[in-house]
């Protein structure tokens, strides 16, 4: 009996072995929980191709879109534990569980990789209202409560969280208006139906045209990109007020950590690429990459962060 039992944990070990030698020896498919044409489709394409080079394997890309990126996440939580159907996660992966009173997946189901792109906002605002800088728009919102308007690409999204952790530090009172996307909303805010919007960098060309003007980014520090913008904590005289966009890779919970690893392996080898960062930069992102340890630790830090803004500012999807 004992060496039965020995010979079925070899066998066991033997297994989880060979599976991570041969992965990837069947198509890979990377789910994107947006649909196509946005940042996050596209970014999923670059290493979809990048991938498939590596591993001489077939790697595709499905979009599973809605839910607030809950559908397609969920997925992959459900999807057998073996590598082969990966997630391209944002924001949301951190955010959704304070947003929503129920999902249909645990954050435990799934398990962080490594973070391939970052992106700080830029508050943008329409060109024909007064305001020169971050202090105007702050000294207006608290003397007109309610009166200053913010486009979001829908009910907690990183713009809306944004807009709600810059009325947070700045103490004003401002309103959301929900979109169904960024290109809605960007277009509503050239056209003058909203005061303010805040975005990446793919929208500095319209600033380029005088169809918008950029107030400050909402990174720590001025970005080399637009080193002419302040921060919002350096303009507004504000505190804390730093957020974006982010986006990694995800697996579902209990993938074997040899498989893990060639994964991550991957991706590293990927983003480390000069083609690879020129086209994320393409996307107006920042290629910055993380292991699964600080990817995880910045997770952490994240859902601190927000839960904290969800809570005090009320923000709920349901």
């Amino acid at each position: 009996m004992l060496l039965r039992s020995a010979f079925t944990a070899l066998a066991m070990v033997c297994s989880v072995g060979a599976h991570a030698a041969e992965f990837p020896d069947k198509i890979v498919r990377l789910i994107v929980p947006f649909a196509a044409g946005g940042n996050t489709d596209n970014l999923t394409r670059i290493f979809a191709e990048g991938l498939s080079v590596k591993w001489g394997q077939t790697v595709i890309v499905e979009n599973k879109p809605g839910g607030g990126a809950t559908i397609g996440a969920a997925h992959v939580a459900r999807s057998a534990p073996d590598g082969y159907t990966l997630l391209l996660g944002s924001v949301g992966m951190a955010t959704n569980q304070y947003l929503f009173k129920k999902m249909p997946y645990q954050p435990a189901d799934l398990t962080p990789l490594a973070m391939v792109a970052q992106g700080p906002n830029v508050l943008f605002i329409h060109p024909g209202l007064p305001y020169k800088n971050v202090t105007d728009l702050i000294q207006h919102a608290k003397s007109h409560p309610g009166a200053v308007t913010f486009a979001s690409s829908g009910v907690g999204t990183s713009p809306h969280l944004a807009a709600e952790l810059f009325a947070n530090r700045a103490g004003i009172e401002i309103i959301h208006v929900p979109y169904r996307g960024a290109n809605p909303a960007a277009n509503d805010l050239m056209g003058g139906q909203v005061n303010a919007f805040f975005s990446v960098l793919n929208l500095m060309p319209h600033v380029e045209q005088g169809r918008l003007r950029a107030l400050a980014v909402t990174s720590e520090e001025r970005i080399p990109e637009v080193p002419e913008l302040p921060t919002v904590d350096e303009a507004g005289k504000t505190e804390g007020v730093v957020s974006g966009t982010w986006f990694g890779f995800f697996a579902p919970a209990n993938v074997p950590d040899d498989v893990k690893q060639k994964i991550v392996g991957g991706l590293r080898e990927v983003a480390s690429q000069k083609e690879t960062k020129e086209k994320i930069a393409a996307l107006a992102l920042s290629p910055v990459y993380a292991d699964t340890a600080e990817f995880k630790k910045f997770i952490a830090a994240e859902e601190k962060r927000w839960s904290e803004v969800i809570q005090q500012q009320k923000i709920s999807v349901d």
